[in-house]
């Protein structure tokens, strides 16, 4: 199942789109044909490879964090959290959020955000589905458990 975001583009599908022009993008170099004469000109080739690389690599990341943000089981174990607070919290809707990666790159995903009814001070709110991916990640890879709003 798939939610949109407040911008009324569905993140998984914009995600998507986006790895398309990044896979097209490295097709274009792979066509390219290039004379390399020189270690400059080595160099310069790697470096457009390494650059479109990473980019699907973190494209595709999201993609994958997006899809457990928006799978049933996530959401279950999200409603769950969010039901075990001590208080009352308010789905705010989707927020965008930033997820650094183990290799040092943020991702930005859509999930639920969840803050109290009424106005305190301390605290904002809660993300239970990125909260929920960071607690697996914590345990085998805590690099990977970065989040910002």
């Amino acid at each position: 199942m798939t939610e949109k975001t407040s911008c009324g583009i569905n993140q998984a599908d914009e995600l998507q789109n986006r790895i398309n022009q990044a896979l097209k993008a490295l097709n274009e170099i792979r066509n390219t044909r290039q004379s390399i004469t020189d270690p400059d000109g080595l160099e310069r080739v790697e470096r457009a490879i390494l650059k479109a690389t990473d980019n699907i690599a973190v494209l595709m990341t999201a993609l994958k964090i997006q899809q457990a943000v928006d799978s049933d089981e996530l959401r279950e174990k999200a409603s769950e959290l969010v039901q075990a607070m001590p208080e009352k919290l308010k789905n705010q809707g989707r927020r965008p959020v930033s997820v650094k990666t183990s290799r040092g790159a943020a991702v930005t995903v859509s999930a639920k955000y969840f803050s109290r009814k009424k106005k305190t001070e301390g605290g904002y709110g809660l993300i239970p589905h990125i909260i929920h991916i960071a607690n697996m990640a914590d345990k085998d890879q805590p690099e990977l458990a970065q989040i910002t709003i």
